[in-house]
């Protein structure tokens, strides 16, 4: 009896169909591209960990229909490689990456340690013209909605924590009860919005945005960004001294 070949699934039949490592060639404007900061020159060299190329035309598709989503993508940039979720196409434009820049991802591919999506989350850095950075988890906190001027401390939110800490003192001496219903309300705020006032801070801080990127622990995505930044700074800081 003659053995029917195994169907592949469309994830395993866009691997097959290899045509070169894809780099992007412009960010558009609106797109999830542009909101976890990829640029123009990024190549796209792997997805869950595995090393991978595609057909241009049959990629957003690709991203698009991906079974587990969010997608794990591994970016190759200046010579160094990070990590990122995505959850559907990226809004690019791409090329096909040339010789030179496939020869120096094979190189980065043979020391790169591909990571599971459980041991990781994504992170986010912004930084000022002094190079200093804040580098943050952009994962829920439970410590903002408990103890919300504490997580506004431990951040140097100075002014939020100062509006917090008043609002409760003031609220305590007219009444008790009043304490308690401020206290609930604002760690319902800080639940829902913990992430977006820490970047509004610190965009009003002068700080800009950076990169964003998957990571174990804050010293592993302090040592990413200093491999792309020699000069580069944080206020709590688990590698050596920047480059001066």
């Amino acid at each position: 009896m003659e053995e029917t070949a195994p169907q592949m699934t469309d994830e395993e039949e866009a691997l097959a169909s290899n045509s070169g490592l894809i780099s992007i060639l412009s960010v558009g404007r609106a797109s999830l591209g542009r909101d976890l900061r990829l640029k123009a020159g990024d190549v796209i060299i792997a997805v869950d960990g595995t090393p991978f190329s595609h057909n241009i035309d049959r990629f957003e598709e690709f991203l698009k229909n991906f079974e587990s989503p969010p997608a794990m993508l591994t970016i190759f940039r200046d010579g160094n490689s990070f990590e990122v979720f995505v959850d559907g196409p990226l809004g690019c434009t791409y090329a096909y990456a040339d010789e030179i820049v496939s020869e120096q991802v094979t190189d980065t591919l043979s020391d790169h340690k591909p990571k599971s999506k459980e041991s990781i989350r994504q992170y986010e850095a912004m930084r000022n013209i002094r190079r200093e950075v804040k580098v943050y988890d952009t994962s829920y906190s439970p410590w903002a909605t408990i103890f919300p001027a504490l997580w506004l401390l431990y951040h140097r939110m100075w002014e939020p924590m100062g509006v917090v800490i008043v609002t409760y003192l003031v609220s305590a001496l007219i009444q008790p009860a009043l304490f308690v219903m401020v206290y609930v309300l604002i760690s319902i705020y800080m639940h829902k919005a913990h992430i977006q006032l820490l970047r509004s801070y610190l965009i009003f801080s002068e700080y800009y945005f950076w990169m964003i990127f998957t990571a174990s622990s804050t010293k592993e995505a302090q040592k990413l960004l200093r491999s792309f930044d020699k000069k580069c700074s944080f206020s709590y800081s688990y590698v050596p001294p920047p480059e001066k």
